[in-house]
């Protein structure tokens, strides 16, 4: 029998089957994530087939993307699924805490190993700790919040081995958008892409957690870290105890091939409208002035981000022609951010902080985007009418380069020279 990867061992864990040879397995999940705009659409059905919930435990249930509500269509959908989870008692109701992808990374649910599901395409972001985290629709959400399992097909898998050092100027945002750019949009589709660390010193947590994030964008079914001392510390620090089942890939495991991304020759990169695979490096973007400059959103917003930030805004101001909105992934990032004073920097400069929630990544509110707006932005995806206006225009980078853009208040090749 073949070496096996991350993704099989996990699986093969969880499937409550026998035929081990079967294109699909049915297999238990550890946990299920649902946010208010997914799972309301599933909630009449589920009542009016008379469904339980498998285990009021292991449901996450967040309102991350009508917090607070902006019209009253949105608020009587939030309300409908408060009403929801609060009628089945589940434990974990996040209210007002925050994006849920997040949210799901703070909890102790998410562990090394497990297998999550959630209502949301970027539940992906789980394999920041080592689990095999997948977003799935309303339907799939629906049997899986009813009987604990789902059925999985096992995907092939892509290695991809991060090596060398990176750059201060650069971040696990600039290695996804390097990923994108080498693999391709569709180039992980059912995939999962196994991320080995090898870089001296090792990334962050808060850079895994975006490259998981984004590998959806590459349209992997997971994106999955191998388990190490990062990984062990962040579970352990948040959960007070380490982590038991580190599920790390067998020697002769087989990929379906193997990709390199060598940080030491990584620099600041973009991705140009209108998607997350139209990436340049920034010294090759035309010089072109910006209305927004947007940090947030599940793939970044995270404590180093808002550092960075902070550290290029430091005794500057933010453009006359620009608006900065920065929203904190969490609500713990928040304060984080606050304790650390990065929120009185940034506020100094003239950034505006809204509540943790997803704001202007998807077009909802607290941001978006008129016809005529450029906007640099850490979301995740810039589609055509993504963040706002059909017509308006959204660049994807870093934290650090939202930030030098914010000032300056214009992209441009030159913008990392200037600031020397």
């Amino acid at each position: 029998m073949s070496g096996r990867t991350i993704s099989d061992k996990i699986i093969d864990a969880h499937a409550i089957d026998d035929d081990a040879g079967a294109a699909y397995r049915r297999v238990r999940i550890d946990a299920l994530l649902g946010h208010d705009a997914t799972t309301a659409l599933l909630i009449d059905d589920f009542e009016k087939r008379g469904l339980t919930i498998w285990d009021r435990e292991r449901v996450i249930l967040t309102n991350d993307h009508f917090s607070p509500p902006a019209t009253i269509e949105r608020a009587d959908i939030s309300n409908k699924f408060l009403r929801f989870a609060r009628d089945k008692k589940i434990k974990n109701l996040m209210l007002d805490k925050g994006i849920c992808h997040q949210l799901l990374v703070e909890s102790s649910l998410c562990q090394p190993g497990s297998l999550i599901v959630g209502a949301d395409s970027h539940t992906i972001m789980g394999g920041g700790v080592g689990a095999c985290a997948t977003g799935m629709g309303s339907t799939d959400i629906l049997f899986a919040l009813a009987t604990g399992t789902t059925w999985m097909r096992r995907p092939e898998t892509i290695r991809v081995r991060l090596v060398g050092t990176l750059s201060p100027e650069c971040s696990g945002r600039d290695i996804v958008l390097a990923m994108l750019r080498e693999i391709g949009e569709a180039g992980a589709q059912y995939r999962a892409i196994e991320l080995h660390d090898l870089a001296e010193p090792r990334l962050s947590q808060d850079d895994r957690f975006s490259i998981s994030n984004m590998a959806v964008e590459l349209g992997a079914k997971f994106g999955v870290f191998v388990p190490d001392e990062i990984t062990v510390a962040y579970c352990t620090k948040r959960d007070g105890v380490a982590p038991t089942n580190l599920v790390v890939p067998d020697a002769d495991a087989v990929y379906e091939r193997t990709v390199d991304i060598d940080l030491s020759k990584l620099r600041p990169l973009i991705a140009k409208p209108w998607c997350p695979g139209n990436v340049v490096n920034l010294t090759e973007v035309d010089a072109l002035p910006i209305s927004v400059a947007f940090l947030g959103s599940c793939s970044s917003g995270r404590l180093t981000d808002l550092r960075d930030a902070a550290d290029e805004v430091r005794g500057k101001s933010i453009h006359p022609d620009v608006r900065f909105v920065v929203i904190p992934a969490s609500v713990e990032v928040f304060k984080q951010a606050l304790n650390a004073g990065y929120v009185t920097t940034l506020t100094e400069a003239g950034a505006i902080f809204n509540h943790s929630s997803c704001g202007p990544c998807g077009g909802i509110d607290k941001g978006v985007l008129g016809a005529d707006d450029v906007c640099i932005s850490t979301s995740n995806r810039n589609f055509r009418g993504r963040m706002g206006h059909w017509e308006s225009r959204t660049f994807l980078a870093s934290a650090r380069t939202v930030a030098r853009a914010a000032v300056r208040g214009s992209i441009g090749p030159d913008l990392y020279e200037e600031a020397q």
